[in-house]
């Protein structure tokens, strides 16, 4: 009861979770579950704890009176962390990369499987180069996949495509 969770889904599709440690002694090691979500492999971690609280008290620099702000690895769907006491720690989790892969299709289409993360939005972008690219829809997915089918252009000699999530 002293170790409490919260945890937000914002609209573009990353995570959001605070823990509150509210014992005045004692680092909780807390084990985090991520059910129905594959995070990339490094989460931004906000924290505001004792530290900032002493440096507000004894007028320190406003540097040291600030959410302190770092990057933690390895992150997956399972990881522990621990927790000071008498913190606030933030978790901003965003989704891990979508991938592509090829699908049967008719004569003259282009069809692929867009795989990602249900509630995510994703953008499909082409290129006839793989420098310049060009978005060509961005789609939430409903599920964990889209399936997309595109006709064939004879007048350009090579189309790739690629998916990405954009915040």
């Amino acid at each position: 009861p002293l170790l409490t969770p919260y945890a937000a889904r914002a609209a573009d599709g990353s995570l959001r979770l605070l823990v509150i440690n509210k014992d005045t002694n004692a680092v909780f090691t807390g084990q985090i579950n991520l059910a129905n979500f594959v995070p990339s492999s490094s989460a931004t971690v906000y924290s505001y704890g004792q530290p900032q609280d002493n440096a507000a008290k004894n007028n320190l620099s406003l540097s040291l009176q600030q959410i302190a702000v770092s990057s933690y690895s390895p992150v997956s769907s399972q990881f522990t962390y621990a927790f000071p006491a008498l913190s606030l720690t933030v978790f901003n989790f965003v989704p891990a990369a979508p991938s592509l892969s090829v699908r049967p299709a008719t004569s003259g289409q282009f069809a692929f499987q867009l795989n990602g993360q249900s509630g995510t939005p994703y953008i499909l972008q082409s290129s006839p180069d793989l420098v310049n690219w060009t978005s060509v829809s961005t789609n939430l997915l409903a599920g964990p996949t889209l399936n997309v089918t595109n006709a064939v252009s004879s007048a350009n000699s090579a189309q790739f495509w690629r998916a990405v999530w954009q915040p």
